[in-house]
C-alpha cells in the first residue's frame, strides 16, 4: 500500500463479501469472444463497428426487461442481428445465435489466478459471502462449477446490485456494515452501493468490463482499496487488525 495520510482506519472486519464474474472467476472474456464472432456474422449486413456498438445500446436497454447473464445476452444478439440486417437475416444465422448462447451457457469455468487459496486463508478468521447478479439458475450452476461453494456461509444471486439489495444480505446475515468488506470488479455493483451503506470496498479489475458496469468517475472515500490481484487481499485484511495510515483509492 502506498500514499500515506493521516485517515486513520482502526477497524475489524467480520464479514467479507466476493463478487463472482470476473472476480472469483473469468466471465466477461466469453462475452467480449461472442460478440466478436456475431460482427464476424453480420458483416454482409453492416460493418463489425456498427454491430458491436447496436448490440451495447440494446443490451443498456434489455437488461432492464431481461437482466442480466448469458440468456439476456443472446436474446440482445438477436435482436441486433434482426436490426442490423433489416429483417434479412436467415433463420440459420439465429440457430448459430442460439448455438453460441448454449455454448456459452455450457462453457467449462476458469477460477481467477489464488482465488481457492485466498478463500481458504480468510475463511480461517471471517464470515465469507458471495454476492452475485444475473439468471438464477445459470448464476446457481457457475457456483457448483467452481467448486467454491464450500468456503462461503452464504450465497446471494441477485437481480441488481445495489444499496438497497445490498442493506438487505447484510440485514439477512445480520452483518452490519462498518464490519462488512466487499471485494469485487465493478465500481456501480461491487464498490459504490457498499460504500454508501458505510461499509469497505477492494476493486480487483478485470481485464474487460461489461458496457452496462462502465464507470468513468473518482472514488475518493477512505473505505475504497484497490489492487491488482485476489492473493493481495489476505494482506489488506491483517491490515485492518491493527491502525493503518492511507489515502484515499490508495493502491495495495
Amino acid at each position: 500500500m502506498n500514499g500515506y495520510t493521516m485517515t486513520q482506519i482502526n477497524t475489524e472486519i467480520d464479514t467479507i463479501g466476493f463478487d463472482a464474474d470476473d472476480t472469483l472467476w473469468h466471465t466477461e472474456n466469453m462475452f467480449q469472444e461472442t460478440q466478436t464472432r456475431l460482427a464476424e456474422m453480420m458483416r454482409r449486413y453492416a460493418a463489425d463497428d456498427a454491430v458491436q456498438n447496436h448490440l451495447h445500446e440494446i443490451e443498456v436497454e434489455n437488461v432492464k426487461v431481461f437482466g442480466y447473464g448469458i440468456k439476456g445476452f443472446t436474446l440482445s444478439m438477436i435482436e441486433t442481428a434482426i436490426t442490423m440486417s433489416k429483417g434479412a437475416v436467415t433463420s440459420a444465422e439465429i440457430h448459430e445465435i442460439i448455438s453460441m448462447g448454449k455454448r456459452m451457457l455450457k462453457s467449462p469455468l476458469t477460477l481467477m489466478p489464488h482465488a481457492e487459496t485466498v478463500l481458504a486463508n480468510l475463511k480461517r478468521r471471517h464470515t465469507l459471502l458471495l454476492i452475485t447478479k444475473g439468471d438464477l439458475l445459470d448464476q446457481t450452476n457457475k457456483v457448483d462449477k467452481s467448486g467454491l461453494a464450500d468456503y462461503f456461509d452464504g450465497v446471494e444471486v441477485l437481480s441488481e446490485k445495489d444499496e438497497k439489495s445490498y442493506a438487505a444480505v447484510l440485514k439477512r446475515h445480520s452483518v452490519d456494515p462498518s464490519r462488512f468488506l466487499m471485494v469485487g470488479n465493478s465500481i456501480p455493483s461491487d464498490i459504490e452501493p457498499v460504500l454508501d451503506l458505510g461499509g469497505f470496498a477492494v476493486q480487483v479489475p478485470y481485464q474487460f468490463t461489461a458496457v452496462h458496469e462502465l464507470f468513468d468517475g473518482k472514488i475518493d472515500n477512505p473505505r475504497f482499496f484497490r489492487t491488482d490481484c485476489l492473493s493481495e487481499i489476505p494482506g489488506l485484511m491483517e491490515r485492518f487488525r491493527r491502525p493503518i495510515t492511507r489515502n484515499p483509492s490508495s493502491v495495495i
